[in-house]
């Protein structure tokens, strides 16, 4: 069983997926210490058609263009503070749209995308199979693709701290939680087990 997983950043998607026992492998633009076989590439530019044969490919786009958070707004300490690079909706739909195609052209059994609850609202032509799962500390996200059944997590006591230099960088908050990332990947299994077996 293969995975691929798209915008992989530290690879909590494909955690859950290699424990279920698949082949995983990563696509991000740049390593930041994705554990697994990795391609260092641009999704804008990839093409799928070059990725088929992967049983489950899996994205998430970076989400920080439809998130909730305000471009501005004073801390807890009084301090102001304000996005280094404003939110820009266009230019993340654009790796969601890539991303989009990409799963068209590479052709899988299953595809899942995750993102924030705000990406809904940019992409009215498509609706997510779930809507506002609250999967982390109070994070909500929403969840496209044509993934099996099953129930989703919802109380996940998988708290991802990490420091350097005082600040929590925004790949490591974006980490999908191993039981949320193992749940998808248990249903999955079990789809293509029982098309391997059905006559």
């Amino acid at each position: 069983m293969k995975f691929l997983d798209c915008f992989c950043g530290l690879g909590g998607a494909s955690e859950g997926f290699f424990r279920e026992g698949f082949d995983v492998t990563g696509i991000d633009i740049v390593n930041v210490g994705y554990p697994y076989r990795l391609i260092l590439g641009d999704m804008t530019k990839l093409k799928g058609e070059d990725f088929k044969g992967y049983d489950v490919i899996w994205g998430s786009p970076p989400c920080r263009d439809f998130t909730r958070i305000p471009d501005h707004a004073l801390r807890a300490d009084g301090e102001k503070w304000r996005w280094k690079v404003p939110k820009d909706r266009e230019n993340g739909l654009l790796k969601v749209r890539a991303f989009l195609k990409f799963v068209e052209d590479a052709k899988p059994i299953f595809w899942v995308m995750e993102n924030v609850s705000g990406l809904a609202e940019c992409l009215p032509d498509i609706k997510p199979r779930a809507y506002n799962c609250k999967i982390l500390n109070g994070k909500r996200h929403v969840f496209y693709g044509n993934y099996p059944s099953f129930l989703m997590p919802m109380t996940v006591n998988d708290k991802l701290i990490f420091n350097y230099g005082g600040k929590l960088r925004a790949w490591e908050r974006a980490r999908i939680p191993l039981a949320c990332s193992q749940a998808f990947a248990r249903a999955c299994k079990e789809q293509l087990l029982e098309k391997e077996i059905s006559p």
